[in-house]
């Protein structure tokens, strides 16, 4: 058994530049720090201890085998609480376990196909705005086609002349989230700075929307077959036979907003990005898509058949996972990980950015490969090299609506339109948003319109 604290940086201000620094550019830290330091790496900032977790069998004992020894991190739940309240991200314990099971509903198989012939006849809507050899942001495009899907799979409710201020609010919730979790000294959320301003108008905007639609709904007690109405009509038949109060439900909306389109649109872009910076994979793709579809209009069902399509979005996501770092665990009592005692109240750090960028798991980990994930290569990934949408009971509870979204509004693009990148978009950098994000948006034009496919469908 170690008892010293394994590798990683010092300095002589007690962790301050090395903590600042990690604070300012992340996306550079960490990788640095597991390329210099391997599978834990110790952080020590003034009086906190912190570990860079990086092999997978060390993030299953983390989340699986030893999960009961961590909480999550209470400073970034706080952040989070502004916002979400104690919707799932934040909670813990029973009342998590309990939430979940409800929300689980929402996500049923039986729901599903409903709410993939609702994003395909979205996207359909935006392309019909495209104008080929037109340039397109990336991110902004995606965001907005996001928050339209989210807006009528989540609450059965059209957003697309709403779009714009919801994004505006969405974009100050970022800002908050980002600026909250990065400041070295937390300021109140009363002081009248811009900032602060912003904050509050954003989270009470948001409020006065979707209060008044579980308000609505409430009323009229009506199951218009979208996630809200599971939300407010689930009841915990495994527990206290109740469902969610109007705050519970409000808090579990927000929260599923929040996730359901931010992390979402940024899978989007980037997917998309790399399909137009690869022509061959655009090409293979394109062959699996009339194949498989032969010109009309993918449907829930044919998912399973769209295997180099569920390959790209996978490929995207290891390279740039929305995600970049988990929620950070905090010790409960003296742990052991990796032979090194943790001691209590110190910190882990899980990174799919980092890990599946790890050349051991991943050979050439900066080539856009989604061979990687066939049949055949799959098999070789350890289990949790891979974890964007998180791993163990806490996975992302949208992780299957997530990839459907994704793989669904890629296919329908690719069917009307041949991308490209607009010319210096080759190597576009991430940028922390809360999600990583294209730096900039990332400019692409659709070229060589091909034919739409029928619209009618979904057969």
């Amino acid at each position: 058994m170690k008892t010293h604290h394994p590798p990683g940086p010092r300095d002589w201000c007690f962790g301050v530049t090395i903590g600042l620094r990690s604070l300012r550019e992340p996306l550079l830290f960490l990788p640095e720090m597991a390329r210099r330091y391997g599978d834990v790496t110790h952080i020590h900032v003034g009086p906190i201890h912190t570990y860079l977790i990086n092999h997978p069998n060390l993030i299953r004992e983390v989340l699986i085998t030893k999960g009961k020894s961590f909480r999550k991190w209470e400073r970034q739940k706080r952040v989070f609480r502004k916002i979400d309240g104690e919707g799932l991200i934040n909670s813990e314990g029973d009342f998590w376990l309990r939430q979940r099971r409800l929300i689980q509903k929402a996500f049923h198989r039986s729901r599903l196909g409903r709410y993939a012939d609702i994003i395909v006849d979205l996207t359909r809507r935006r392309l019909d705005g495209w104008t080929a050899g037109a340039a397109i942001n990336l991110d902004q495009e995606m965001s907005q086609l996001s928050l339209e899907i989210t807006g009528a799979t989540l609450f059965g409710v059209n957003l697309r002349d709403q779009a714009a201020r919801l994004g505006e609010i969405a974009e100050v919730l970022r800002e908050t989230f980002v600026r909250e979790f990065l400041t070295p000294l937390p300021l109140p959320d009363w002081l009248p700075l811009p900032s602060k301003r912003r904050m509050r108008w954003a989270i009470r905007n948001l409020d006065t929307f979707i209060a008044g639609i579980i308000r609505d709904r409430r009323t009229s007690g009506e199951d218009k077959g979208d996630l809200l109405s599971m939300l407010l009509l689930a009841v915990d038949e495994q527990g206290d036979g109740t469902g969610m109060t109007d705050r519970q439900a409000r808090d579990e909306a927000v929260t599923l907003f929040n996730a359901g389109h931010d992390s979402t649109s940024a899978g989007l872009a980037w997917t998309c990005y790399f399909i137009a910076r690869n022509p061959g994979v655009q090409s293979r793709l394109r062959e699996e898509l009339d194949t498989v579809l032969g010109g009309r209009v993918a449907t829930f069902e044919d998912l399973p058949r769209l295997t180099f399509a569920d390959t790209v979005v996978k490929e995207s996501l290891r390279i740039f996972p929305p995600t970049p770092a988990l929620i950070n665990r905090q010790a409960v009592t003296e742990v052991e990980v990796g032979g090194y005692q943790l001691p209590p109240g110190s910190l882990v750090i899980l990174s799919p950015y980092v890990t599946q960028r790890d050349s051991r798991w991943f050979p050439e980990p900066e080539r856009f490969d989604p061979d990687r994930f066939a049949h055949g290569r799959l098999e070789k990934i350890p289990e949790y090299a891979y974890f964007p949408f998180g791993a163990g009971p806490h996975v992302c509870i949208g992780n299957t609506f997530a990839m459907m979204e994704i793989t669904l509004v890629v296919t329908t693009l690719v069917q009307r339109f041949h991308l490209e990148l607009m010319p210096g978009q080759e190597n576009l950098a991430p940028e922390l948003k809360v999600s990583l994000r294209p730096m900039g948006g990332g400019s692409i034009q659709p070229v060589a319109l091909l034919p739409a496919a029928p619209a009618g469908a979904h057969t």
